[in-house]
């Protein structure tokens, strides 16, 4: 019994998982224009979505392909203000998807726009991913660059 307790205590201690903590960073060029669901009252309104579908590269030139899906949950009744939208996105690295950061959190947006606006830094939540990111949880901080590229770093753990 004894041996078996400290078999389950040094296995314990010396399990890595399945990855280790590191960051990565991701670009992509300008974001493509969204396909727009309207799913609230015509118009734009709460429930509506926006999802996207392009490619970026990770470093060592790695292809990521790259979902969204961002459905506004609040609105502002000032123009003038910003809407509140929640976002779950799926970064997949590599060939295939083995190997996906799953992302979600809020963020407020103009009213007239897909994204936020230039030079200003969304953080969201890592909650998951597959692969060699199986059990990954973190935060992903995603900047909208002045040339209108995007820069997305991962601070995975």
């Amino acid at each position: 019994m004894k041996k078996s307790i400290l078999s389950l205590v040094l296995l314990a201690a010396f399990a890595q998982p399945a990855f280790s903590a590191e960051t990565i960073t991701v670009t992509h060029s300008k974001v493509p224009a969204p396909t727009l669901i309207d799913l609230g009252p015509a118009g734009d309104s709460a429930g509506d979505q926006r999802i996207w579908h392009f490619l970026g590269a990770a470093p060592g030139n790695v292809a990521v392909s790259i979902g969204f899906i961002m459905t506004t949950t609040a609105q502002s009744q000032d123009p003038a203000q910003l809407d509140s939208r929640m976002t779950d996105a799926v970064f997949s690295f590599g060939e295939g998807t083995a190997d996906t950061l799953l992302v979600h959190g809020i963020g407020l947006y103009p009213k007239n726009g897909s994204t936020v606006k230039v030079s200003q830094t969304l953080e969201r939540a890592i909650i998951g991913g597959t692969g060699k990111y199986a059990g990954a949880n973190g935060t992903v901080f995603s900047t909208h660059l002045a040339d209108g590229t995007w820069e997305h770093v991962f601070k995975v753990e």
